[in-house]
């Protein structure tokens, strides 16, 4: 740098999106927001919810089946790739990933895996009385993460 001191280096954002279009355009925006746009590189991560129901011993094994082929039996949305295919347009270096399992847990679990130094939820627009509440997945990253979170409104 000009200034003498020490480049910042690369800031990863994990973006976590859930496939709807409106909270993706935000998310992309917020992103596009963040200063030091050079630096930045983005994991865009869609979890898929785990079906989580009582079974008795013979229909424990195929919901075990589903949950680990459920990536494939819902596919990706293309609000997702959306998101990547946008960043990549502003030549921030992005790449996709999907997981299975309880949302909160994942996306924590992500972000730490790939040293992530923030990560970007979407908000759910709130009647006036509820602006303060977040969606539960929103609330339980904000509430959790080791690392600063960043709500897309």
């Amino acid at each position: 740098m000009m200034d003498g001191s020490e480049p910042v280096g690369v800031y990863h954002v994990l973006a976590a999106v859930d496939g709807n279009e409106e909270r993706a355009a935000n998310q992309i925006d917020a992103l596009r927001g963040l200063p030091g746009r050079d630096e930045l590189e983005v994991t865009v991560l869609y979890v898929h919810e785990e079906i989580d129901v009582p079974a008795d011993e013979a229909g424990r094994s195929i919901i075990e089946a589903v949950n680990e082929e459920i990536g494939e039996l819902q596919g990706v949305p293309d609000a997702v790739y959306d998101v990547a295919d946008e960043l990549r347009a502003l030549d921030v270096p992005t790449d996709v990933a999907e997981l299975t399992g309880e949302p909160v847990e994942e996306i924590l679990s992500a972000a730490a895996d790939a040293e992530a130094d923030a990560v970007l939820v979407a908000g759910r627009k709130r009647s006036p009385v509820g602006k303060a509440v977040f969606g539960s997945v929103t609330q339980g990253v904000v509430l959790d993460s080791d690392v600063p979170v960043i709500v897309a409104k």
